[in-house]
């Protein structure tokens, strides 16, 4: 089979997918993804990457298109032919889970443990001890508002578990009123829906008019879920805790985004699923997955651009 690889990839990288895949035809990209595809991309049956949608149409040959994350918003607007062709598409659902898990925790206890005051605090040369300490609150029992139900939230509500978290999941499923009475008395709200048209700003004003003062939002999923303005104006406001952003509305943010100076706000730039060993990671998930499709089998996480999930 021919295998077009759009990832980018190292030395060592290249090398563990040449020795598992060695049967097969490889063409690696060089990363300049241009208008018009490449010649070696139409020749493949099979993609690793997220490569520009509109070359999927131009293809004659693609069947399974494995992308290296979890979003796919780029693909939802694909026309219609492109599901017609019956392509595969994969993408990492649940990959992401554990590091971004960590991430979360991370910045709950800067809130809660006022790490993120320290470095201002040693910066300024200001020693403020004894007051500081008795501000300082602990994750034992809190209650933990988690929106979406997938491997994301399942997988903080594991690392959770030993501080006794008063955990609820609501999705697209759960009534307004309950939504709303949930959200009264959540102290930490964790949000990692998809980017859809039904859940764009769904963090809106009336929304967060229902957060309590000491409640820190938190925002794993896409940058379109919450109305960055009015979130701005409630951290300026001191009208709740404070904000984790992982993901915003832009990215790369501007250098005159007022996010940049907002206050009791942390700013994670898209890193929270990332590590070390990352790429290496997925080119081995990609292997197992290629074996699944080469045998005949259905690979790992179907999904279909057109609903989003």
């Amino acid at each position: 089979m021919n295998i077009f690889i759009a990832t980018e990839l190292n030395t060592i990288e290249k090398k563990i997918i040449k020795s598992n895949l060695n049967k097969h035809t490889l063409y690696f990209s060089n990363q300049n993804f241009k208008q018009k595809p490449n010649e070696k991309f139409l020749k493949c049956e099979i993609v690793f990457g997220n490569i520009p949608s509109n070359w999927i149409e131009q293809s004659p040959k693609i069947k399974w298109l494995q992308l290296e994350s979890t979003g796919f918003a780029e693909y939802s607007n694909v026309k219609r032919n492109f599901l017609n062709k019956k392509i595969i598409v994969t993408n990492l659902k649940g990959f992401f889970a554990p590091q971004v898990a960590q991430t979360v925790l991370a910045g709950i206890f800067c809130f809660f443990r006022g790490i993120n005051l320290f470095p201002l605090l040693k910066k300024e040369k200001k020693w403020i001890g004894e007051p500081l300490r008795k501000k300082l609150e602990i994750l034992n029992n809190k209650n933990i508002l988690f929106l979406g139900k997938g491997s994301i939230n399942k997988e903080i509500a594991k690392y959770l578990k030993p501080f006794n978290c008063k955990c609820s999941f609501i999705d697209s499923r759960t009534k307004n009123n309950l939504f709303f009475n949930k959200l009264k008395l959540a102290e930490i709200i964790i949000c990692a829906l998809p980017g859809t048209k039904s859940t764009n700003k769904i963090f809106n004003t009336k929304v967060l008019n229902y957060l309590s003062k000491n409640s820190i939002l938190i925002n794993v999923g896409r940058g379109n879920l919450i109305d960055e303005k009015c979130l701005i104006k409630k951290l300026k406001n001191n009208s709740i805790k404070g904000a984790i952003l992982d993901v915003t509305a832009d990215e790369p943010l501007k250098k005159n985004n007022p996010l940049w100076t907002c206050p009791n706000l942390i700013l994670t730039q898209h890193t929270g699923g990332g590590y070390i060993d990352e790429t290496k990671d997925k080119v081995y998930f990609f292997i197992d997955n290629f074996k699944r499709y080469f045998d005949g089998k259905s690979p790992l996480n179907i999904i279909n651009p057109s609903r989003g999930y």
